[in-house]
Protein backbone atom coordinates (compact mmCIF):
# COMPACT_ATOMS: atom_id res chain seq x y z
CA UNK A 1 0.00 0.00 0.00
CA UNK A 2 1.09 3.53 -0.70
CA UNK A 3 0.02 6.75 1.00
CA UNK A 4 1.04 10.38 0.71
CA UNK A 5 2.41 12.65 3.44
CA UNK A 6 0.48 15.90 3.80
CA UNK A 7 1.76 19.38 4.56
CA UNK A 8 2.03 18.94 8.35
CA UNK A 9 3.55 15.44 8.18
CA UNK A 10 0.16 13.72 8.35
CA UNK A 11 -0.35 10.38 6.64
CA UNK A 12 -3.46 8.29 6.15
CA UNK A 13 -3.35 4.73 7.43
CA UNK A 14 -5.55 2.60 5.15
CA UNK A 15 -8.93 1.66 6.67
CA UNK A 16 -8.25 -2.09 6.47
CA UNK A 17 -5.12 -1.68 8.61
CA UNK A 18 -6.84 0.67 11.08
CA UNK A 19 -9.71 -1.78 11.48
CA UNK A 20 -7.47 -4.84 11.93
CA UNK A 21 -5.47 -3.03 14.65
CA UNK A 22 -8.59 -1.47 16.26
CA UNK A 23 -7.24 2.04 15.74
CA UNK A 24 -9.56 5.01 16.08
CA UNK A 25 -9.33 8.78 15.71
CA UNK A 26 -7.60 9.31 19.08
CA UNK A 27 -5.38 6.21 19.10
CA UNK A 28 -1.82 6.77 20.32
CA UNK A 29 0.96 5.55 18.04
CA UNK A 30 4.67 5.12 18.68
CA UNK A 31 6.81 6.46 15.83
CA UNK A 32 10.25 4.90 15.41
CA UNK A 33 12.96 5.58 12.82
CA UNK A 34 13.96 2.14 11.52
CA UNK A 35 16.99 2.45 9.25
CA UNK A 36 15.83 4.48 6.29
CA UNK A 37 12.16 3.91 7.14
CA UNK A 38 9.53 4.77 9.71
CA UNK A 39 7.69 2.28 11.91
CA UNK A 40 4.29 3.13 13.43
CA UNK A 41 3.05 0.94 16.29
CA UNK A 42 -0.13 1.16 18.35
CA UNK A 43 0.75 2.21 21.88
CA UNK A 44 -1.83 1.44 24.55
CA UNK A 45 -2.29 4.19 27.09
CA UNK A 46 -1.07 3.73 30.64
CA UNK A 47 -4.66 4.05 31.85
CA UNK A 48 -5.84 1.24 29.56
CA UNK A 49 -3.11 -1.16 30.64
CA UNK A 50 -3.62 -0.29 34.34
CA UNK A 51 -7.38 -0.77 33.97
CA UNK A 52 -6.87 -4.15 32.32
CA UNK A 53 -4.53 -5.30 35.11
CA UNK A 54 -6.91 -4.09 37.80
CA UNK A 55 -9.86 -5.79 36.13
CA UNK A 56 -7.95 -9.08 35.81
CA UNK A 57 -6.86 -9.06 39.46
CA UNK A 58 -10.36 -8.20 40.69
CA UNK A 59 -11.83 -11.03 38.62
CA UNK A 60 -9.23 -13.50 39.95
CA UNK A 61 -10.07 -12.48 43.52
CA UNK A 62 -13.83 -12.55 42.96
CA UNK A 63 -14.23 -8.81 43.52
CA UNK A 64 -17.24 -7.33 41.71
CA UNK A 65 -17.99 -3.77 40.68
CA UNK A 66 -20.70 -3.73 43.38
CA UNK A 67 -18.07 -4.66 45.98
CA UNK A 68 -15.84 -1.79 44.86
CA UNK A 69 -18.70 0.72 44.88
CA UNK A 70 -19.82 -0.35 48.37
CA UNK A 71 -16.29 0.07 49.67
CA UNK A 72 -15.99 3.48 48.02
CA UNK A 73 -19.23 4.60 49.68
CA UNK A 74 -17.88 3.48 53.08
CA UNK A 75 -14.64 5.38 52.55
CA UNK A 76 -16.47 8.53 51.46
CA UNK A 77 -18.89 8.29 54.37
CA UNK A 78 -16.08 7.96 56.93
CA UNK A 79 -13.85 10.64 55.39
CA UNK A 80 -13.63 13.75 57.61
CA UNK A 81 -15.01 16.94 56.02
CA UNK A 82 -12.68 19.93 55.59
Amino acid sequence: MVTRMREKGQVTIPASIRESLHLSKDSILSVVKAGSGVLLMPKPSVVDSFGAKLSKEAKEKGITLDDLLKELRKIRHNKPRR
